[in-house]
């Protein structure tokens, strides 16, 4: 057996020989890596805290993501428990293995925090813990290699560098702006067309059943590839017509994280798996998952600011309204 699934088989033995004591643990910090509340962290930070960084958080996450459903769908690496009977993971997981998604996700978001809040260390030294705890519980539910989560963070990380140079770049030439969601495009359809065109490992178990359907694990990719053309797109109309600004009244900025975490939640937590659960076709669904992760990011950083934007001027204009004297003194004679 090799190194990896050997690791992954310690790690297996320690949990039972403490009857799962660490079990829970692991899998919270697994779910907070990857799940809606990453999405969470990136509105509040975009819709009330720090509008740059926020903005950085959504661009990383989405093009972490991209980048790695390409690697996914490109070595397309089985999952420990497929290459080995012996591996026994505390939860199930979609898609091919290699890299970690929550690896590169926890990376990007923590990561982009490090990065932009840089200047405050016991912060920076909490964000990394995570990033090293998630990976580390991705090998301990049992769900990844080390090669996979130790990439993922990586990739992740390289992003973040990037996202560095490139936005504040950005920020100085506005005119190329155009040039995030045109990438975002042609970048979308060439993934798009590269994994409905290239081949996928068919092998099967001893009962006849397929290891692994390609065109599931492909739906993982139309996921990441709209919530990827989502943010380019939306990124650019936002700051081009919207440009809404973070320094409001605390009293705005709690509304537009309530109102707006609980859009999240519906959006995400029902509609859509709702709605995408229902379709039997794979390669219809994996469509239909395309556009609602598309509108998703769409909603989040252009309509929903939109909205409250334009709710604000007006609750404003009114507010001044009735604040007005009704019956201004007479001029002096």
């Amino acid at each position: 057996m090799s190194f990896d699934l050997q690791y992954l088989i310690y790690l297996q033995d320690f949990r039972e020989a403490v009857n799962g004591a660490f079990n829970d643990f692991f899998l919270f910090l697994s779910e907070i890596s990857y799940g809606v509340f990453i999405w969470m962290i990136a509105c509040v930070l975009f819709w009330a805290v720090d509008k740059r960084s926020g903005r950085a958080m959504f661009l990383n996450l989405g093009i972490s993501r991209f980048l790695m459903q390409f690697l996914k769908l490109t070595f397309c690496a089985y999952r420990p428990w497929v290459r080995s009977a012996e591996i026994k993971p505390l939860e199930s997981a979609s898609g091919y293995s290699f890299p970690s998604g929550h690896s590169v996700t926890a990376a990007s978001n923590y990561g982009t925090l490090i990065e932009r809040y840089r200047k405050h260390r016991a912060f920076c030294i909490l964000m990394a813990v995570l990033i090293v705890l998630t990976m580390f519980s991705r090998n301990y539910i049992g769900v990844h290699t080390p090669q996979d989560v130790v990439v993922g963070a990586l990739l992740g990380a390289l992003v973040v560098l990037g996202g560095a140079f490139l936005w504040p770049l950005l920020e100085k030439h506005p005119k190329w702006d155009w040039l995030v969601p045109a990438v975002g495009a042609l970048l979308s359809a060439a993934f798009l067309l590269y994994i409905n065109l290239k081949s996928y490992p068919t092998d099967y178990d001893a009962a006849g059943k397929l290891l692994v359907d390609p065109q599931k694990m492909m739906k993982d990719g139309f996921k990441d590839v709209g919530r990827f053309l989502g943010v380019t797109v939306a990124w650019f109309l936002e700051k081009k017509f919207v440009d809404f600004s973070t320094e409001v009244p605390a009293s705005a900025k709690v509304s537009r994280c309530v109102f707006g975490i609980l859009l999240l939640l519906l959006y995400e937590q029902i509609l859509m798996p709702s709605v995408t659960g229902a379709i039997a076709d794979v390669t219809a669904s994996s469509w239909v998952s395309f556009l609602f992760t598309f509108f998703e990011l769409f909603l989040l950083v252009f309509l929903y600011p939109l909205a409250f934007k334009t709710l604000e001027k007006r609750l404003g204009k009114k507010k001044h309204g009735e604040n007005a004297d009704p019956c201004p003194p007479a001029e002096a004679e």
